[in-house]
């Protein structure tokens, strides 16, 4: 078992068979958890490979320690406490040409959390939106 948290086979994850039975439907775990993870599952591309390196490995990871990027095959799995950000006019400067957040939204696979754009941003967050915190419009 891993000992990352936030790692794809972490906890629960990491059992098979009547070990995940036995804690999945532990009477201790019928209730239902607060949470500040966060998960975004995005399709490969030469574009998103660049994003994952460049931003979200190095500026990602030093804002938010517990991010966790793995390799699934076609696709990035990153999972987060908190939210996950990636501002699409920061990632067209690194890429050299244009990219709006409709071209990273092509890339979006699946989310866990709240989902949303403003302006360049992509933003999954654990927060209630207009209720924890303010929505803002840039």
């Amino acid at each position: 078992m891993t000992t990352n948290k936030n790692a794809y086979n972490a906890g629960i994850m990491a059992k098979e068979g009547k070990a995940f039975h036995e804690e999945f439907f532990a009477e201790e775990n019928q209730v239902v958890k607060e949470s500040e993870a966060v998960v975004l599952v995005l399709m490969k591309s030469d574009e998103i490979d660049a994003i994952i390196d460049e931003m979200i490995l190095k500026d990602g990871k030093a804002e938010n320690p517990s991010l966790t990027v793995e390799d699934k095959a076609g696709y990035w799995w990153i999972k987060a406490d908190g939210k996950i950000e990636v501002d699409t006019h920061e990632a067209g400067e690194m890429l050299g040409k244009s990219f709006t957040v409709y071209d990273f939204l092509v890339n979006v696979s699946s989310t866990i959390g709240r989902a949303y754009t403003i302006g360049d941003k992509f933003i999954i967050t654990s927060e209630l939106m207009g209720l924890d915190r303010k929505l803002t419009d840039i």
